[in-house]
């Protein structure tokens, strides 16, 4: 609504009095502050008006400039309302939402990027208030460095990143005004749709970009280019080998050369690994079966348990490998980052299996058919010859990798084999040789 014109009496003294009346507009000068209150003179010092401490404290945080002795347009709050000292209360905040209404149907009208600063956060984004007027940035609006990304949805924790954007400087662009409501959407996003679009136009399958970590997740790493495009490198993407702890493949922030494998229907597909030599080829150059290696003990499975054994290849000890004594419990008989010496039983680079034993560590090395009398040494009870664990681990997942079989398959796969071949026959078969 348009403010009021001026209306003014003259007194007997001849000064112009403006009339006392609810939402008549008035011009003052800014006399001094009190508290956090400020007093505004009027009519040539014929009158004094307070600007209360509530606005002015919004006055302040949005910038506006109180200082003394600076002419302001004021309006009469209802005057039948009086504060504490006798004093009139005007308000500038009214005159304000009139002029910022009309700065910000011109910046929707011409798409102009504007900059604001976040004054609150709620858990679905992050609102700005102009002079009474309420600006607000939803979550799906907000770039992606800045998009609060929290595992499970936790809403806690979604708030709390989007309390630390307030105080922050915000380059957004409007897309969308109420004006009955007064509630205007922000868009950070499109305010870099230029940038986005430009980028994305460099974009093409072989390139490599150094991208920067924005996100991580247990199923990969988000990052972006220029700020403005994100995508995900999948957990599978980054490195040839298992993963036991993603925080360690990357922090927010850095900066990491990804390859663009993939463009199809507006979807990115990337690889850091691809930069990476395969350490599937390069194993076999530096190892071969009978080989004793030294690794890192990082996980357990009910069969067994995994070591770290070259660059990012992690290799399987079967329970029936551990020791010459049975054993159900991996934990029995080595720890989590313990370091131990395991010998290579089976190398398969092709179908990327590979077997370790750390019972036969300090058994002698050779052709299978040299090591027929160790099979002696083994117990007689429930544990097979060295041939047929070799031929068993060569059936099995002998490395980890992203897409392994849950542990009650394997469970079961092992215990028909046990019904196939009872203990007692691999007993005869052992005194036979």
């Amino acid at each position: 609504m348009t403010p009021k014109k001026i209306a003014e009496v003259k007194n007997s003294a001849g000064f112009s009095v403006p009339l006392i009346k609810e939402g008549q507009k008035v011009k003052g000068i800014v006399l001094k502050k009190i508290s956090n209150w400020v007093l505004v003179d009027c009519a040539d010092a014929a009158f004094t008006w307070i600007i209360l401490s509530k606005e002015v404290k919004e006055l302040e945080k949005s910038g506006y400039d109180l200082a003394p002795g600076r002419e302001i347009e004021l309006e009469i709050v209802n005057p039948n309302i009086r504060h504490e000292d006798w004093y009139y209360i005007v308000s500038i905040t009214k005159l304000l939402q009139y002029d910022v209404w009309k700065a910000i149907l011109r910046k929707f009208e011409d798409d102009e990027i504007i900059t604001v600063i976040p004054t609150e956060a709620n858990l679905w984004g992050l609102l700005v208030d102009m002079h009474g007027i309420k600006w607000f940035v939803p979550l799906s609006q907000l770039a992606p460095i800045h998009y609060p990304r929290v595992e499970d949805g936790d809403q806690e924790a979604i708030f709390e990143k989007l309390l630390d954007l307030i105080g922050q400087e915000l380059k957004v662009r409007i897309i969308n005004i109420d004006e009955e409501e007064k509630r205007i959407i922000l868009s950070e996003r499109e305010a870099l749709k230029e940038e986005r679009e430009s980028v994305l136009k460099e974009l093409e399958v072989g390139k490599i970009f150094e991208w920067v970590v924005s996100g991580i997740s247990s199923y990969g790493l988000f990052v972006t280019i220029g700020w403005t495009v994100e995508w995900l490198v999948h957990i599978s993407e980054i490195t040839y080998g298992h993963v036991n702890n993603i925080d360690k493949l990357g922090t927010i922030g850095e900066k990491i050369k990804v390859k663009v494998i993939g463009l199809e229907n507006g979807k990115i597909s990337l690889s850091s690994k691809k930069l990476k030599d395969d350490p599937w080829t390069e194993l076999p150059k530096a190892h071969k079966v009978w080989d004793i290696l030294e690794g890192e003990v990082v996980r357990y499975v009910p069969y067994g348990v995994f070591i770290r054994v070259f660059q990012d290849i992690n290799g399987l000890i079967h329970l029936s490998e551990l020791s010459h004594k049975t054993t159900q419990n991996p934990n029995e008989v080595v720890k989590l980052g313990q370091i131990v010496k395991a010998k290579i039983i089976l190398l398969d680079p092709k179908n990327r299996k590979i077997g370790l034993s750390m019972k036969w560590v300090n058994e002698p090395t050779g052709d299978y058919s040299a090591q027929k009398p160790v099979v002696k040494k083994a117990p007689t009870s429930s544990k097979k010859g060295l041939e047929d664990i070799v031929k068993k681990l060569a059936e099995e997942k002998t490395v980890e990798n992203i897409e392994e079989k849950p542990a009650k398959k394997v469970e079961k796969k092992e215990e028909k084999k046990e019904e196939k071949k009872p203990a007692k026959k691999v007993t005869k078969k052992a005194k036979a040789e």
